[in-house]
């Protein structure tokens, strides 16, 4: 175990590394998604896109943010 530090395995180093650029990618996905949203906000009402697009991309921001959430407890479990 002291040969690769805090993991037990050569997997579970890989499998961190994977997780952590996952993250990075939905967490940037989600950032873009949210800037979309504020500024469809800023427009009149009349011109904004219908209400069922907007919720869904608010669920798959919130289905992102699950997956984050998920990846970081499986990294905190494997220390």
């Amino acid at each position: 175990m002291a040969k690769y530090g805090k993991y037990k395995s050569i997997q579970e180093i890989l499998e961190a590394k994977q997780g952590g650029v996952r993250v990075t990618d939905i967490l940037e996905g989600v950032i873009e998604n949210i800037q979309t949203l504020r500024k469809e906000f800023k427009k009149p009402k009349s011109q904004r896109l219908a209400s069922n697009l907007i919720a869904n991309d608010l669920r798959e921001n919130l289905m992102g943010l699950n997956a984050v959430y998920k990846q970081l407890k499986r990294n905190k479990n494997l220390n």
